[in-house]
């Protein structure tokens, strides 16, 4: 049976829960397409991946020392004048919210504090600083070849 390898594209099933179990992320309905070693998930879960095989059920452990979602960084705390986020409607602490980039690119933050001239978001991975755990199921591999096919059905 045909196991992950690295840039292989599969369709996974997940659920990301914090260190309580609260659920944070939960894809079970729909699966989500991911390429491994692209970055879409953080490196030890990617790599947690490596060799398994399809139907299989993972769990993988993350702790705050893993710094699985990088490192707390300062810089990426910003007050950004009200009038910024008009287009969002009312905006309080512990809102995320979605913001774009001159690229184009999305980016997320979290609201902290809101003043009257001035909204502080935090820029850094929500998930920073807490321990957490990922349940998945590798439940398919995407684009496999007709040799693929020929040589393991099960792909």
């Amino acid at each position: 049976m045909r196991s992950v390898q690295a840039n292989d594209r599969i369709l996974i099933q997940y659920r990301l829960l914090d260190a309580a179990g609260t659920v944070l992320e939960d894809s079970r309905q729909t699966p989500v397409e991911i390429t491994i070693g692209e970055g879409s998930l953080p490196y030890i879960v990617e790599s947690t991946l490596l060799g398994r095989k399809l139907k299989e059920h993972i769990c993988i452990e993350i702790t705050a020392s893993d710094e699985a979602f990088g490192a707390f960084d300062q810089a990426k705390i910003q007050r950004l004048p009200s009038s910024q986020f008009e287009g969002f409607g009312a905006v309080e602490p512990g809102m995320l919210l979605e913001f774009s980039l001159p690229d184009g690119e999305g980016v997320a933050g979290c609201v902290t504090e809101v003043a009257e001239s001035e909204i502080t978001v935090d820029f850094n991975h929500p998930l920073i600083g807490r321990d957490c755990i990922y349940e998945m199921d590798l439940v398919g591999f995407v684009n496999s070849t007709r040799e693929q096919m020929a040589k393991d059905p099960a792909t």
